[in-house]
């Protein structure tokens, strides 16, 4: 009997961790198409990295929902490819590498420890910085606000209908969020897809065919070029996204073992989602990251691999209702990124900012990645300025190794257009 109460336990945990992710896939695909890969490839690429990632954790025993990155695709989208200059075959490279580097650095222990060297306040500044980047992304492709006319951004064209379907979305958002928490976007964007088809801005053909999204996900898949591996902006961008993706992840993956009293375990998590991240990078994906979205299913009792394989099951059923994710318009998304950015933004209440030695860089980080849309320049200059303040206030010995040689790598990297 107790054997028949943990399956349904776990059953139950498995659905609400679906339920509550659902909106991702295509919240993601709509993001990697500003790096040049074709929707339809991306959202197939994004399920299946998810049917993987969800099975993958199921073999670690593990309740985690290893799924493509609210944040981080926007560093592989935004500053990868558009900032840095990479074609978006090299960023997936960048993204199988720093996979593979996660596994070796957590096998060999040497995670925890660059980890620990990481100054939190760069930490918990990178986190608010990626909320608010990813609220701009939000506001700007639903064009409630643009840049030109004498400002470097104002409000949209309120007259245009697709401008109304955005605002009108972002506060049924809100109230929806205020209701249920993370579980209404699936609702959100439910209702912002209803209200562009009542108010003549849904663009839907009324075709219901998967093989254009398979012949789409074929120019994707498998679609890796180490091309661009021997440039220095290459082994740059391989070193911040492997930094972040250890800084994020043994966060998350710590903390979310913890919750199901499997401390012990969270090396385990940290090379799954390096396994998930390799193969997403082959299926056309950004990194993976545990989600917190994984709550809702530990809530209820979720503690083990099952919960993972039932996720995983649904994203595999999922592939049959490819169409209805196609339909799904910018204005829908756009208030769930919104969103996503202003409970990433929440961390501000962890920084110190009645210490100036702390929030000077903290702050550099979070305004700096928005205003240059690179979320590498906003840690780089992050970095650069606490250690400067370190060796004024406290001299070399305070420095820790690491951050002293990250942040030559990274005044290396702000030079380099001056010698290239």
């Amino acid at each position: 009997m107790a054997k028949q109460t943990e399956w349904k336990t776990e059953t139950y945990g498995g659905v609400l961790n679906f339920l509550a992710t659902a909106y991702i896939p295509a919240v993601h695909a709509a993001i990697l198409t500003q790096a040049g890969l074709p929707f339809e490839g991306a959202l197939v690429g994004a399920i299946l990295t998810s049917i993987i990632g969800t099975f993958i954790a199921g073999l670690f025993n593990l309740p985690l929902l290893l799924l493509p990155g609210m944040g981080i695709n926007a560093l592989f989208t935004y500053t990868l490819v558009l900032q840095m200059g990479l074609s978006w075959q090299g960023a997936l490279a960048v993204s199988f590498v720093s996979g593979a580097l996660v596994v070796l650095l957590t096998v060999t222990k040497v995670a925890r420890k660059l980890a620990n060297a990481f100054p939190p306040i760069i930490h918990d500044g990178l986190t608010v910085g990626l909320g608010l980047f990813l609220i701009l992304i939000g506001l700007e492709a639903a064009g409630i606000v643009s840049g030109g006319g004498g400002a470097l951004l104002h409000i949209g064209d309120l007259g245009e209908r697709p401008v109304q379907v955005a605002f009108l979305s972002l506060f049924v958002a809100i109230l929806l969020f205020l209701k249920m928490g993370p579980s209404s976007f699936l609702w959100t964007i439910a209702f912002g897809v209803g209200l562009s088809a009542v108010m003549g801005t849904l663009d839907w053909t009324g075709e219901f065919a998967l093989t254009p999204f398979f012949e789409s996900f074929g120019t994707v898949f498998g679609n890796v070029s180490f091309a661009e591996s021997a440039s220095p902006i290459f082994l740059v961008a391989v070193g911040v996204l492997t930094l972040v993706l250890l800084i994020e992840n043994i966060s998350l993956i710590q903390n979310q073992t913890r919750a199901i009293g499997k401390d012990a375990d969270a090396p385990k998590g940290l090379v799954a989602q390096g396994l998930s991240t390799m193969a997403g990078a082959m299926f056309g994906s950004s990194p993976t990251v545990s989600t917190v979205e994984v709550a809702a299913g530990i809530s209820v009792g979720a503690r083990g691999g099952i919960a993972s394989f039932v996720t995983s099951g649904l994203y595999v059923v999922s592939l049959l209702l490819l169409p209805l994710f196609a339909i799904i318009p910018v204005t829908a998304i756009a208030p769930v990124l919104i969103i996503i950015g202003m409970m990433m933004f929440q961390n501000v209440k962890h920084l110190p900012l009645d210490n100036w030695e702390h929030a000077f860089p903290a702050i550099l980080v979070i305004i700096m990645i928005p205003f240059t849309y690179s979320i590498v320049d906003g840690i780089g200059l992050g970095f650069i300025a606490y250690t400067m303040i370190v060796l004024f206030k406290k001299g070399y010995r305070s420095l820790s190794p690491v951050v002293g040689v990250l942040t030559v790598l990274f005044l290396v990297f702000f030079s380099l257009p001056v010698w290239l």
